[in-house]
C-alpha cells in the first residue's frame, strides 16, 4: 500500500488523527498523568492537551521500542511479545469495552437466518 494511501496529508504534511476512549482506571491514571505532567496548565484547550499527549506518548513508546529491540536483537517486535516484555496483556477485540451505543436494547446482533427483530 502506498505511504499517500495510508495517510493524509494537509498541505503537504502527514496528518493522522487518533481518537480514544480510556475506561476505568487507565483513565484515572490518564488524569494523573497530565496532572503531574502539568499538561492542563501547558494548554489552552482538551485538543491541544491530547496532542502533547500523543506525542509524549510516541516519544516513550518509540523508546521502549528502540530498548526492547536492542535487548531482543529484532527490529520490529510482535505485539504480544512486546506488550509481555512491558508487564501489560493487550487488549483483544472482544475484551474492549462496550460503547454505550453498541450497549443499548435496541442494538442486538442478527444470525444469518434471524428475521427482523422488533424494537422495544
Amino acid at each position: 500500500m502506498e505511504k499517500d494511501a495510508m495517510m493524509k496529508n494537509v498541505a503537504g504534511v502527514p496528518v493522522r488523527r487518533v481518537s480514544a476512549e480510556i475506561f476505568g482506571d487507565q483513565a484515572v491514571d490518564l488524569e494523573i498523568m497530565e496532572v503531574s505532567l502539568g499538561l492542563n496548565r501547558a494548554t489552552r484547550s482538551k485538543g491541544d492537551r491530547d496532542a502533547k499527549l500523543v506525542t509524549l506518548a510516541l516519544a516513550a513508546l518509540r523508546k521502549a521500542v528502540s530498548q526492547y529491540s536492542a535487548e531482543n536483537r529484532v527490529r520490529y517486535p510482535e505485539l504480544g511479545e512486546f506488550s509481555d516484555w512491558l508487564g501489560i496483556q493487550p487488549e483483544k477485540s472482544e475484551d474492549a469495552q462496550v460503547t454505550e451505543v453498541a450497549a443499548h436494547p435496541a442494538m442486538v446482533p442478527h444470525g444469518a437466518d434471524d428475521g427482523p427483530v422488533p424494537m422495544t
